[in-house]
C-alpha cells in the first residue's frame, strides 16, 4: 500500500480533498467492475488479481470510502486468493464472467442489477475481448453496449460509465477502437458521463518479454494490472469528489427511492 508520504503532489492533494470531504458528511461510492475473464481472473497458478486489486487499494489510499459490487466474489478457481495490504482486506465483489462476450453480459446484467444493494455510481466495463472474431461489431459489441449503458441508467441516471479498450494493439483491436469512441460520444450526457479508457496506450502483450504486461498475450499480469488501474482512477478522478460530496449522496438516494 502506498501511504501519503510516498504519493506524488497531485495524489496527495486529491486524497486531501477526499478526507476533508469525509468529515464534512460524505457517503460510500459504489463501484461496479463489469467485464470478462480480464475482470474475474482468478487463476490459482499465477498471480492473476486483475485491475480490481490495485485500483482498490489506490482509491482507498486516497482517501475515498469506495465499495465495489457484482454478484461475483471468486475468481475462475476457487482456490485463487486476494492478499491483504497492510491488514486491508480487499474488496473482491466483482461482475466479471471468464470467457463471456458482451451480449452475454447484456443478457444477464438486468437480473445482477437487481439483486444489488443499491446501484453502482461508477461502472467500470471491460468487454469485448472476446468478441474480436465476430462476424458484426455492430450486433456483437456496439449494440450491447449501448443496452448496458441504459440498464444501468435505469437504475441511476447519474451513474459515470468508464468504456475500457480492448488490452491489445492488433488489426481486430484498432478496428475496434473507434466504435467504443462512437459509442461514448452518442451515449454520454450532462448528467451521466460516458468515457472512453486508452489501456492500449504504452500496452505490450507480448509475453516472455521483460516489459511484458500480459501472461499470454490476453490476460494481465502485475505490471499490466497496475497499468490498468493506475488508467481506471485516472479516469475516476474527475467524479470522485463530487460523487463522495454528502450533497450527491442525498440526491442519489432521493433518485433510488
Amino acid at each position: 500500500m502506498i501511504g501519503l508520504a510516498a504519493m506524488d503532489p497531485a495524489l496527495a492533494e486529491t486524497a486531501a480533498g477526499a478526507a476533508m470531504a469525509k468529515q464534512e458528511g460524505s457517503r460510500t461510492i459504489r463501484v461496479l467492475p463489469l467485464g470478462d475473464s480480464i475482470t474475474q481472473g482468478g487463476r490459482s497458478d499465477r498471480p492473476e488479481y486483475t485491475y480490481r486489486y490495485p485500483l482498490y487499494f489506490m482509491l482507498k489510499d486516497a482517501g475515498y470510502d469506495v465499495d465495489f459490487i457484482g454478484s461475483q466474489r471468486a475468481g475462475l478457481e476457487e482456490s485463487a486468493t486476494w492478499p491483504d495490504q497492510n491488514g486491508m482486506a480487499f474488496d473482491a465483489d466483482h461482475e466479471g464472467h471468464y470467457g463471456w462476450t458482451t451480449a452475454e453480459v447484456r443478457e444477464h446484467l438486468q437480473e445482477w442489477l437487481s439483486k444489488y444493494p443499491a446501484p453502482p455510481d461508477i461502472a467500470l466495463i471491460d468487454l469485448g475481448s472476446n468478441d474480436q472474431e465476430a462476424d458484426s461489431y455492430q450486433t456483437a459489441i456496439v449494440e450491447p453496449l449501448k443496452d448496458i449503458v441504459a440498464m444501468l441508467r435505469e437504475k441511476n441516471p447519474n451513474v459515470v460509465v468508464l468504456l475500457g479498450h480492448i488490452l491489445a494493439n492488433g488489426r481486430k483491436a484498432r478496428s475496434i477502437r473507434p466504435l467504443l469512441e462512437q459509442i461514448a460520444r452518442e451515449t454520454r450526457t450532462p448528467i451521466s458521463p460516458v468515457e472512453t479508457v486508452l489501456h492500449y496506450k504504452n500496452w505490450h502483450e507480448r509475453p516472455g518479454l521483460p516489459y511484458s504486461d500480459t501472461f499470454d498475450w490476453a490476460h494481465p499480469n502485475l505490471s499490466g494490472q497496475r497499468k490498468m488501474a493506475d488508467n481506471y482512477f485516472a479516469a475516476m478522478r474527475p467524479y470522485l469528489d463530487r460523487l463522495q460530496s454528502s450533497e450527491v449522496g442525498v440526491a442519489h438516494r432521493a433518485q433510488s427511492e
